[in-house]
């Protein structure tokens, strides 16, 4: 019990710092049970997505007001995604669409760039002045799966999804960040094991909508990480209930073709407050720039060969 309530008081503590925003979607276990509920309603009125639903925005940050400066070791960790050699040089147009939470949309970029979809879309830019390169960003602060599934029909984003050649996502977080806010009086592991089969066929129809839209198009699932390896690298639960997730991504990602799982869960382990924005939760410009150098390590591969087969036919 006396564990317990240390773990439960150290969690207050992170949540009351400024907004507790996209991953506390990462804050699973037993030992958050009761920390949750003013932190989800505090967080709902920060929010100015006027159309979204009350539950739509339950992990979004409002720390998105730029700075004037950044440290010079995380401009130089920007510049190096963005500045990199890489192999896409052959591709002669390429059309990507990026799909899902807060994490797409980029808060937490103080640069007001658009987190990793911005990072990206520079780095392909500088790496590709030849070719003819597209970026829609879709993403939107709070989506859980079933939002997302009913935002694929939206006119723009199916139009976008149709002339892909690759889509991005990002989904999940909120998902788990509902399952605590509906259990927060008696939360347990248990409670995130119930939920798992609803995410895991949510996930799988969003799949199954995007494939109905374009057939050829590479789909990166992109995963969860947890925020509070900083602070609480002595709580299995918590690594747990993401390792959970990740593998149910996993294996969704398994059951379609031209599809690829793209791990983030460790470039957040073993690193410094810099890889956090200000609401210590969502990436900063350098943990951003870690993930689009994740994500164009795993497309390089794909889309040279592509190419390359394309070359040979």
């Amino acid at each position: 019990m006396k564990k317990k309530a240390l773990i439960a008081l150290g969690f207050l503590f992170l949540l009351m710092m400024p907004s507790g925003a996209w991953y506390i979607s990462n804050l699973p276990s037993d030992t958050s049970e009761r920390v949750q509920s003013n932190v989800s309603d505090s967080q709902t009125q920060q929010v100015e997505n006027e159309d979204a639903d009350p539950d739509e925005n339950i992990l979004s940050s409002s720390t998105e007001e730029p700075q004037e400066s950044f440290d010079q070791d995380i401009q130089e960790a920007v510049a190096d995604v963005i500045l990199e050699s890489r192999q896409l040089s052959s591709h002669a147009d390429l059309n990507m669409v990026a799909i899902g939470d807060s994490l797409t949309q980029g808060v937490g970029d103080s640069s007001d760039n658009g987190g990793y979809v911005g990072i990206l879309e520079k780095s392909m830019e500088n790496n590709v002045p030849d070719s003819s390169f597209h970026i829609k960003n879709y993403g939107k602060r709070g989506n859980r799966t079933v939002q997302l599934l009913d935002r694929l029909d939206n006119p723009n984003i199916s139009a976008s999804l149709e002339k892909a050649d690759t889509i991005l996502v990002t989904i999940g977080a909120n998902d788990i960040m509902r399952i605590l806010k509906s259990n927060v009086t008696d939360l347990t592991y248990e409670d995130f094991t119930a939920e798992s089969d609803d995410y895991e066929d949510t996930l799988e129809e969003i799949f199954q909508t995007i494939r109905e839209k374009n057939e050829e198009a590479s789909i990166y699932l992109i995963g969860i990480y947890n925020p509070f390896n900083m602070y609480f690298s002595n709580i299995p639960e918590l690594d747990q209930i993401i390792t959970d997730w990740n593998n149910i991504g996993r294996d969704v990602v398994e059951q379609n073709d031209n599809a690829t799982f793209i791990p983030i869960y460790d470039l957040f382990q073993h690193v410094d407050e810099s890889f956090y924005s200000d609401d210590n939760f969502h990436p900063s410009q350098r943990g951003y720039a870690s993930i689009a150098n994740r994500i164009l390590d795993y497309i390089e591969p794909e889309e040279s060969a592509a190419d390359e087969g394309n070359q040979n036919d």
